[in-house]
């Protein structure tokens, strides 16, 4: 491990004292440990800690790391400097708050991010762990957090990587810290003390990432900001540091393009993942070029990643090398129809400590930034104008998946890569990230492959990560990138076998076969980040973007665990999957029932396209209708909408059909001609909300044609159908839809 890891892995875990504190079976040793060398119980704790779960970081950097409350030498200041920072306070601020003790924090509970009278419970952060809780803990919590998390670092330490992987302690630092408050609320003497809303882990993480970034400037001489806190000569304007941006841009057309349908399950989900495997990857070359570490990397998600590295010149020349490195790859193996562009922004100080000027300032600067590389992608001028093309491709030699290059045995190079990614995320549980080895060429020298059992870290190795899709620990970092898809005999369904699965499935012979896709997106995202003070840290933002992401990469896989349904992606704030129609809607109803919980207070909601077709319809054309569907429904006025068989609604109004579907259900053989007038009437009434008066005629309409085909015992259907049809026409439109396709031969 380098120096700089040392020290940033040192970072992360310098509070892991306050986790070991608030569990009563872990006894604090203060003859060997001593209060007053740390000045706070909590460093004393973590120096116990670092020690008796044999970290490994050497007793001088442990040392270093616990004495972040009374620092002496030049690390230990880089340490508590980026503990300072990471506070979001200023200086005077932070000292003021750290004088105070708090009483009963072994029962204080994280507030949720969006509703401050409801809390976290103190747990793993597991899927159902994210909603809010209204009620408090009355004994300690923490107890049986603290055997879990020790039991689950034994496991590190038995495959004997405990000293070099990093990756994993930060995966259990999360895994155990993300509902711990990094500080209790309290008033006392006057003060009053920050809100217990910022968890221990964002806390931790952000002190490592600017850990790394002090630690690099300390390299090149510059001491400004540790100064600062040292209260020595210091500007905290001074753009001392630089934040990275990477955006994959053309995502769909790289995901959903020149993909035959028959073939799109073997494919769409590998492509996704190449995507978050080559993000990473792409950050990893970044911190690796820059001399920074692994923890400089703030996220990677949804093809976008953030670094904090430092404003240097020498930072700014290699970083438009590997633009030009990343230009040169993207238009060599796809025709630079889609690339990474990166971005940088020079920051300072006061950008994270000045209260709101992480928000109100330095993100817009980020946020314009990115959006300005979007509209130079690639410098021709930089590239040859005219891309080399093998004239011996002809219809035997295409290659079937891209229809682009040529193939080599059964696919061309990059689709083989596809292939292959997708036949290793359906079988095998590790994932390992090296240099110049491997099983998979990715970028430059990086590789990756894939194993079924773990094992010790080789020379070449960066990482190595489970990628099972379960709760099981098994001593490596958990990485969801095997989305969920259902497979048939160990083998992912193909689009037909999930079509086939409507309705009951392929003994039922009533219901069509369809699927049904699925294109979801958070409303008002960009507005709430704006002006919400869920977001007004550094720590917090992350803490928003990392549960949000969250959501859609874990928790949605959990509703969809043994349905028969195939996502293509689900991170960031957005969601395409696709499977049997009819479960895919009531998956649809369940994620944003979940959603609307999880962001209960924030003003958040989810809007969706869904879109029937055909299993053979090509991928790229139902992609193309279902972002129609999603940007139908973002149309209306306050969004959280839907549209679904050519209507777009409210999800309330959906949701409250006025018991239409019931009592459709409770009439036996219903005429089908029946209900399609029903449909007639339908769109009759939506001509009145236009002004065509005489379409009025569809309520004696209606009246005449129940008359003819229905029993008087029903007539309770008669008048829930003039309701709806008046009041809602369209979501009267989606209920009968359903109804029809259900009950078609």
């Amino acid at each position: 491990m380098t120096e700089i890891n040392l020290v940033a892995t040192a970072a992360l875990l310098h509070d892991i004292g306050k986790f070991g504190q608030r569990a009563d079976i872990f006894k604090h040793k203060s003859s060997l440990y001593r209060e007053k060398e740390y000045t706070y119980t909590h460093a004393a704790y973590s120096a116990q800690v670092f020690q008796e779960l044999g970290f490994n970081l050497g007793d001088t950097l442990s040392d270093d790391a616990s004495m972040h409350h009374n620092p002496q030498n030049d690390t230990q200041w880089i340490i508590a400097s980026a503990d300072r920072m990471a506070s979001g306070f200023e200086r005077e601020v932070f000292e003021s708050y750290n004088s105070v003790d708090s009483e009963g924090f072994k029962q204080q509970r994280l507030w949720h991010m969006f509703d401050e009278k409801k809390q976290f419970k103190i747990d793993v952060l597991l899927p159902n762990a994210i909603f809010p809780e209204s009620e408090k803990a009355l004994l300690n919590e923490y107890n049986a957090l603290w055997e879990k998390f020790v039991k689950d670092f034994e496991q590190i330490k038995k495959h004997g990587n405990s000293l070099v992987d990093f990756f994993t302690i930060d995966y259990l630092m999360k895994k155990f810290t993300s509902f711990i408050p990094s500080s209790t609320s309290f008033e006392k003497n006057g003060y009053k003390a920050i809100k217990a809303n910022i968890p221990l882990y964002e806390h931790s993480k952000a002190s490592s990432i600017f850990a790394s970034a002090l630690w690099k400037l300390h390299e090149n001489k510059n001491t400004n900001i540790v100064n600062y806190y040292k209260k020595e000569s210091s500007n905290i304007e001074q753009n001392d540091l630089l934040m990275i941006s990477g955006d994959f841009f053309g995502i769909q057309k790289f995901i959903f393009d020149s993909v035959p349908a028959a073939k799109a399950s073997k494919i769409l989900r590998a492509k996704s993942a190449y995507i978050q495997l080559l993000t990473k990857i792409v950050a990893f070359h970044i911190v690796e070029t820059l001399g920074l570490s692994y923890q400089s990397i703030i996220s990677t998600s949804a093809g976008k990643f953030e670094i904090l590295g430092v404003n240097d010149e020498e930072s700014q020349t290699k970083l438009a090398s590997i633009q030009e490195e990343l230009n040169t790859f993207f238009v060599k193996n796809y025709f630079g129809e889609t690339g990474i562009g990166l971005s940088v922004t020079p920051c300072s100080l006061a950008d994270f400590i000045v209260p709101n000027q992480y928000k109100t300032q330095l993100r817009p600067r980020i946020d314009e930034a990115v959006e300005a590389v979007k509209f130079k992608k690639f410098d021709l001028l930089q590239l040859k104008p005219v891309m080399h093309y093998d004239d011996n491709i002809d219809n035997e030699t295409l290659c079937p998946l891209c229809s682009k290059r040529k193939k080599h045995n059964d696919y061309c190079g990059e689709c083989s890569t596809f292939v292959t990614l997708g036949e290793k995320l359906a079988k095998d549980t590790f994932l390992i990230i090296s240099k110049e080895i491997g099983q998979i060429p990715i970028f430059g020298d990086f590789y990756v492959s894939f194993s079924h059992e773990p094992h010790v870290y080789e020379n070449n190795d960066i990482a190595i990560f489970d990628i099972a899709n379960d709760e099981t620990f098994r001593g490596y970092a958990k990485w969801e990138l095997a989305s969920y898809v259902k497979k048939e005999k160990e083998q992912v369904a193909t689009f037909e076998d999930l079509a086939k699965s409507s309705c009951g499935g392929k003994d039922n012979n009533v219901g069509i076969k369809a699927i049904m896709s699925l294109k979801g997106d958070v409303d008002g995202m960009g507005n709430f980040i704006k002006t919400s003070s869920v977001t007004n840290s550094f720590a917090r933002f992350n803490f928003f973007s990392r549960m949000v992401d969250y959501f859609f990469s874990v928790y949605a896989s959990e509703l969809m665990k043994e349905k028969n349904i195939y996502t293509v992606f689900a991170g960031g704030d957005d969601i395409f999957v696709l499977g049997a129609w009819d479960e895919v809607i009531d998956f649809a109803k369940a994620l944003r029932e979940k959603f609307m919980e999880f962001s209960g207070g924030s003003g958040l909601s989810l809007s969706m396209g869904l879109v029937l077709t055909k299993p053979n319809k090509p991928i790229n054309f139902v992609a193309h209708m279902a972002e129609e569907g999603l940007e139908k429904a973002k149309g209306l006025e306050g969004k959280d909408s839907m549209s679904m068989f050519g209507e777009t609604v409210k999800w309330d109004d959906y949701l409250k059909d006025l018991g239409l579907k019931s009592e459709l259900y409770k009439v036996k053989d219903l005429n089908t001609a029946f209900l399609y007038r029903l449909l007639d009437f339908v769109e009759m009434s939506k001509r009145v909300k236009k002004g065509k008066i005489e379409e009025t005629m569809w309520k004696s309409k209606l009246s005449y044609s129940f008359n003819r085909n229905m029993d008087s015992k029903h007539f309770e259907l008669l008048r829930v159908s003039n309701d709806m049809i008046e009041l809602h026409p369209e979501v009267t439109k989606m209920v009968l839809s359903e109804y029809i396709y259900k009950r078609r031969d």
